[in-house]
């Protein structure tokens, strides 16, 4: 029979006392230690009491062997003196489906498999990205191109930014964040130059503070300031010397690439376009009649360059104001018009190519002032945003019976009030809102125009037509 540890101890205490009783008639026998050596029984259960007793690479800590070294840790586990435990160092021991990772020294997934809803396994940066808007942090969206999320509104831009529905980005929105001489306008959403120190060298801002102008300082040779009321502000050419190498200075005063040209015009004097490279090069021998200037053909035999045309493209499309533009007539360019639209603003075209002016023209007379204009013509204002000049207009059928410059277009009458009969001449008209016509006040309302339109169609109904600009202001421009 097995005795149990109490068992034990109560039978030796009896046998300790009746050994008392017969006066040291019992033997003394050693007994043996219920506990290890290097443990100590407490209570019932055996303690380690010091670190002999415990298993190779272990210590005793509280009367527990606990692990202190590598050799007692799990495969793929580590010893840890900071934490005092073994801790998991290896893809072996990692939760499944998820790797061990050296560089940020833990588990992370391995696959699609253990991936949050909304998230991609991306193999390149070995985890899972975010792949929609719900996962994206506050105020921002997820970018399909860029594959991330991006900034979508004002919650993530920094402090005195807001987001840029057309940038896509956070743009400075106060004085605050503004460089230094620069301010916030919020007519353009952006910090404008307020003072000279934020201008180049040799520029300065204009009176009015809107932009950095030019001074004769920030001007090189071959160039002047264009400083002047309505001027660009910046340093133009007054010679080839004024532009960079492989520019030249054009008729207008800016500078212009050699490269890039589709047409003789695109070229300085003296030069050609190669239509082969693009390219102004000078005057020379030639193989093609697009090699050599306006008014002049490639000779064949000679392979120089004469004069001549074979049409009217040949020849030049800029000539004095004064005169009509050149055409090709009998194989040589000459000032002769083929119609209205060859001659200089306001004159007509006559049958021998001339270009002259007509009697009794009243086009473009001003009649703000008195609204009555001279038999022939009418009072007419311009239906664009803005524009309320009221000009004379002659009436016309089409193009031929207008000047240069000026195009036979159709007119409308206006009226007072929405529903009210208009005057018709053919079929009924009544006034109505014209909505593309709309002009907008300084406030951004719109201005509803009325017009006499016709009942059938909704459309404004054409009374007559009459010679008005091209360009649609009064006085007609300059022909390009």
């Amino acid at each position: 029979m097995r005795l149990t540890l109490p068992q034990m101890v109560a039978s030796l205490r009896t046998l300790a006392i009746a050994c008392a009783l017969w006066g040291g008639g019992c033997a003394k026998t050693g007994i043996t230690p219920p506990c290890p050596l290097g443990y100590a029984l407490d209570g019932i259960t055996c303690l380690c009491s010091t670190d002999q007793g415990c298993p190779v690479g272990m210590g005793c800590q509280d009367g527990l062997c606990v692990c202190r070294s590598n050799s007692c840790c799990p495969t793929g586990y580590q010893y840890s003196s900071v934490f005092d435990g073994c801790f998991c160092r290896a893809s072996s021991c990692c939760p499944r489906d998820h790797i061990w990772r050296e560089d940020v020294q833990k588990c992370t997934c391995g696959s699609q498999s253990c991936c949050p809803r909304d998230y991609l396994f991306d193999a390149a940066a070995e985890g899972c990205r975010c792949a929609a808007t719900s996962c994206c942090p506050q105020g921002f969206r997820y970018n399909e191109v860029a594959q991330k999320c991006a900034c979508d509104s004002d919650l993530c831009c920094p402090v005195d930014y807001q987001f840029d529905d057309i940038r896509k980005d956070c743009v400075c929105a106060r004085d605050a964040c503004c460089p230094s001489g620069y301010r916030y306008n919020d007519r353009v959403r952006a910090c404008v130059c307020v003072s000279d120190a934020c201008c180049p060298p040799g520029y300065r801002q204009d009176p009015a503070g809107e932009r950095c102008i030019c001074t004769p300082a920030a001007c090189t040779t071959g160039q002047f300031c264009d400083s002047g009321p309505g001027g660009s502000g910046a340093c133009r050419c007054l010679s080839d010397a004024g532009c960079r190498p492989g520019q030249f200075c054009n008729p207008l005063g800016f500078c212009q690439s050699l490269a890039g040209c589709t047409a003789n015009t695109d070229c300085p004097p003296g030069t050609f376009c190669d239509v082969t490279t693009d390219t102004c090069i000078a005057n020379g021998p030639c193989t093609l009649d697009e090699q050599c200037a306006f008014g002049q053909l490639c000779d064949p035999v000679t392979r120089t360059c004469r004069a001549g045309c074979r049409r009217d493209s040949d020849c030049a499309l800029v000539t004095p104001v004064s005169q009509p533009r050149q055409a090709c007539i009998s194989g040589q360019c000459q000032n002769y018009c083929r119609d209205n639209n060859g001659c200089p603003v306001n004159l007509f075209c006559d049958t021998g190519g001339t270009c002259s002016a007509r009697t009794g023209r009243a086009d473009c007379r001003d009649c703000q002032a008195t609204g009555t204009c001279p038999p022939g013509s009418d009072c007419l204002v311009f239906i664009n945003e803005g524009q309320t000049r009221r000009f004379c207009g002659m009436r016309c059928n089409d193009e031929p019976d207008c000047p240069s410059g000026y195009d036979c277009g159709s007119v409308i009458y206006g009226c007072p009030r929405e529903g009210d009969e208009c005057q018709a001449d053919s079929g009924p008209n009544r006034c109505s809102v014209f909505l593309v016509e709309n002009e907008v006040r300084p406030d951004g309302t719109l201005i509803p125009q009325l017009y006499c339109a016709e009942v059938a169609t909704g459309r404004p109904h054409v009374y007559f037509k009459s010679c008005a600009p091209i360009s649609g202001f009064c006085p007609a421009e300059v022909l390009p």
